[in-house]
């Protein structure tokens, strides 16, 4: 499995529950998450990599500093890990 097909399920997931899904990109900032999602209780922030993927170290920063400033950050890697996000974002 590729990440894009790990980002089209998170589309596809999101779009069912009708939460957005946006493109994430940050002009002159590397390492930013994939996407952006928002439900009507929360906006999240998501990096999609493929099974067993990790993130790089620029990402690791970034995320960490996101995270610190208040951010929430998830990383999924599967099929599985949208499902579980999803779920989790729809139950709140």
């Amino acid at each position: 499995m590729l990440e894009r097909e790990v980002e089209s399920h998170l589309l596809a997931r999101c779009r069912q529950m009708g939460f957005l899904c946006m493109k994430f990109t940050s002009p002159g900032r590397s390492g930013v998450p994939d996407r952006v999602v928002v439900t009507p209780m929360d906006t999240v922030f998501v990096e999609t990599k493929r099974p067993g993927g990790k993130l790089r170290r620029l990402q690791e920063v970034v995320t960490e500093k996101m995270r610190r400033a208040g951010a929430e950050v998830y990383v999924v890697d599967s099929v599985a890990g949208v499902d579980e996000l999803v779920w989790l974002l729809a139950t709140r």
